[in-house]
């Protein structure tokens, strides 16, 4: 069975500095991606996002 991959879509995110320097320290301490870790972020808001959607 083979999977297929999903169409990656590109998008523009204005961060303050410190916001910016705080996920590049992250970055690199997890040494990760910052793409990698706002992906993660992302996806754990929208699955809170729904949890609490199911809750009300």
């Amino acid at each position: 069975m083979s999977e297929q991959k999903e169409e990656i879509i590109r998008f523009t995110v204005d961060l303050n500095e410190s916001l910016h320097r705080d996920l590049s320290f992250l970055a690199v301490r997890c040494r990760r991606s910052k793409a990698d870790l706002v992906r993660q972020a992302i996806v754990q808001l929208l699955k809170d996002m729904e949890d609490e959607q199911m809750v009300r």
